[in-house]
Parts: C-alpha cells; sequence; structure tokens
C-alpha cells in the first residue's frame, strides 16, 4: 500500500465504511483528501459518513465540494438530497434527486426517494409514477412495493395496496412494518381476522414493535375482547411511553366502559405528546360532553377543527355542544358542515334538517 496515493485511502475509507467503521472510513476519506483535496468520490463518500454520524452541515459541505468539483457525481447529487431531505430542505432533496435521474435515470434508488419526497409534499400521483418507474426498472425493489402499496393505500385504493404489500413480503417474509401495513388495510376492509393474524406475526418477528401491539389492541378492541385490547396498549406503552397513538386507544377503553375520567386522562396524555392529534381533541371533546362540560367540549372540538377542518363527526360533536350552550344559528352551521361533508350519515341529515324546521316557521 503507497501511504501517499489518495486514490488508496479512498478505497480503505470505502471498505471501512462496507463493514460499519465509520471513525476509521472517515479517517482514511480525510487522508485521502488531504494527499488530494480534488478528490470528489473522496468528498461525497465523506459526506456520506457524516451523515450516519448525524453531522448534515458537513455533510452539506462535503456533497457540495463533491459537485463543485464534479457536477455529475451522481452519488453526491443523491447524498445532498438525502442530507438536504434531513434538513427539511425538501424542495432541495427534490431537486437533487431529479439531477441524479437526469444523469442516471435508470437508478431506481433515485425513483423510490423522489417518490417518498413527492409523497411528503402531498403530491401522490407523482410519487406513484416514481415507485411503479422504479419498479419497471426492478420487479424485486421491495422498498419500492412498501412505498407504492402505502401510497396506494392513502389515494383509497385498499386492493392495490394490498397487493403491493404482498409482494414486499413475498420478497422479504420478515419485514415486520410491512406485516403491520397490511394488516391495516385488511383492518380497513373489514377483515379484521386476517388483520389480527398479520399483527400477531409482526409481533412474532418483532415483539417491540409497539405500533403492532396498538394496532393488534384495536383490532381486538373491534372484536369485543376489551380485556386482550387492554394489554396489548398496556404493552405498547410500555415499549414506547411517548405512542400517543395508544393513549388514545386506551383512552377509547375507558368510554367505551362510561369511565369518563379514565378516557379523559388517557385523551389527555395523548395530547401531552402529540398536540396536533386531531382524533384525540375529538375524543376528550366527547368525553367532556359525556361529562356535561360543553364549555370545555366546545373548545377541544373547535381546536380540532382548525387542525382538520373536514371531521365531519367533530362539526357534528361541535353542533352538539353548541346546542346544549343555546346557540341554535352556531349549532345549525355545524350540522350543516357535518352533513355536506357526509350526506350519508344519518345523524348529520336528521340534526340538520330538525335546526332547519324553526327557521321556516
Amino acid at each position: 500500500m503507497n501511504p501517499k496515493n489518495d486514490s488508496v485511502h479512498a478505497n480503505l475509507g470505502y471498505a471501512l465504511e462496507q463493514k460499519g467503521d465509520w471513525d476509521g472510513a472517515m479517517a482514511e476519506y480525510r487522508e485521502a483528501l488531504r494527499l488530494n483535496p480534488k478528490n470528489d468520490w473522496a468528498h461525497a463518500n465523506l459526506g456520506y459518513v457524516l451523515e450516519q454520524k448525524d453531522d448534515w452541515d458537513g455533510a452539506i459541505r462535503e456533497e457540495r465540494e463533491a459537485l463543485h468539483l464534479n457536477p455529475k457525481n451522481d452519488l453526491a447529487h443523491a447524498n445532498l438530497g438525502y442530507a438536504l431531505n434531513r434538513k427539511r430542505d425538501r424542495d432541495g432533496a427534490i431537486a437533487e434527486y431529479r439531477e441524479v435521474l437526469r444523469l442516471n435515470p435508470k437508478d431506481e434508488g433515485a425513483h423510490v426517494s423522489l417518490g417518498l419526497k413527492l409523497d411528503l409534499m402531498g403530491d401522490r400521483d407523482g410519487a406513484i409514477t416514481e415507485y411503479r418507474e422504479a419498479l419497471r426498472l426492478n420487479p424485486n425493489d421491495g422498498m419500492a412495493h412498501t412505498s407504492l402499496g402505502d401510497a396506494l393505500r392513502a389515494k383509497g385504493d385498499k386492493d392495490g395496496a394490498i397487493a403491493e404489500y404482498r409482494e414486499a413480503l413475498r420478497l422479504n417474509p420478515n419485514d415486520d412494518m410491512v406485516h403491520d401495513s397490511l394488516g391495516n388495510v385488511l383492518d380497513l376492509k373489514g377483515d379484521q381476522d386476517g388483520a389480527i393474524a398479520e399483527y400477531r406475526e409482526a409481533l412474532r418477528l418483532n415483539p417491540d414493535n409497539d405500533t403492532a401491539h396498538n394496532d393488534l389492541g384495536i383490532a381486538l378492541g373491534m372484536k369485543g375482547d376489551l380485556e386482550g385490547a387492554t394489554a396489548e396498549f398496556h404493552e405498547a406503552l410500555r415499549l414506547n411511553p411517548y405512542n400517543d397513538l395508544a393513549h388514545l386507544s386506551l383512552g377509547n377503553v375507558f368510554s367505551s366502559k362510561g369511565d369518563w375520567d379514565g378516557a379523559i386522562t388517557e385523551y389527555r396524555a395523548a395530547l401531552q405528546l402529540n398536540p396536533k392529534n386531531y382524533e384525540a381533541h375529538v375524543s376528550v371533546a366527547g368525553a367532556l360532553a359525556n361529562k356535561g362540560d360543553w364549555d370545555g367540549a366546545i373548545t377541544e372540538y373547535r381546536t380540532a377543527l382548525r387542525l382538520n377542518p373536514d371531521l365531519a363527526r367533530a362539526h357534528y360533536g361541535l353542533g352538539l355542544a353548541l346546542e346544549q350552550k343555546g346557540d341554535r344559528r352556531a349549532a345549525l352551521e355545524e350540522f350543516r358542515a357535518a352533513y355536506v361533508l357526509d350526506p350519508k350519515d344519518g345523524d348529520y341529515k336528521q340534526n340538520y334538517e330538525r335546526l332547519l324546521q324553526p327557521a321556516n316557521k
């Protein structure tokens, strides 16, 4: 080995990187760059190692230097896109992934990465296009199948999502998160037994998956097994005390038993962990309403609607609370909003038409 050959040090750095020796790899890449500051490949790989060390600013500097030296370094563009995304610069990340694909249209990983960023930006159709292109290039890309399944699920295409999750599991049967995701969609399809089987398989593969414990608990609760559901929610919280959804689920068990104080405690715990959890705001509003605290319920319903204005049940609950406070005009507007959002719900329609009657007399 020639200690003065920058390529030798860069190659050794790459070998150490592949073994997960980040500090050793970093030392070799830095030595390569001391010997030859214009080695763009070493800059790009040093940037990648810095990403593994959570030094995002340092990584961005190295990737930009690599691109200054060689604008066609697709590895540096890809690494820079990842680092910019972690710094919440999604537009910058998308631009870098698009450049990777301009330089190398057959980079399936870049298609998946671009799809993920487009999904986060709300461009679900664009994301689906990228995932499908990745799968055209490599039908055995499990991550692309999983990501496409997620996107199709969000679009309401349950059957399409199930097909993609099953294909991902054919490629990797040991992915507990995909089993959990498949269970979610089966749940949405009304196949609770199928969902429970998937959640149990996820937990066989990874007993510490708190999300799967919560999801299994919800499915058991839907089957009437409140004791089993409660045990799963407690296990989810033992594994992850910051799981706001498990607190919400446990609150729902208390609500089903008419224990409004217990329910409120759990809903408040969920909101302390995640104040943007609009489901928890709606749930605590309902519990407060059942205790006759109409002012508290109104506040929570309004908070939920500020977070998600399209929650029909929040408009409806707010309407009921406002009517109890004697504000029939405001209640009518909320019943109308609920009815417009979900015209198939008989209660929304009935209460909207009921409050319309006095005005028509």
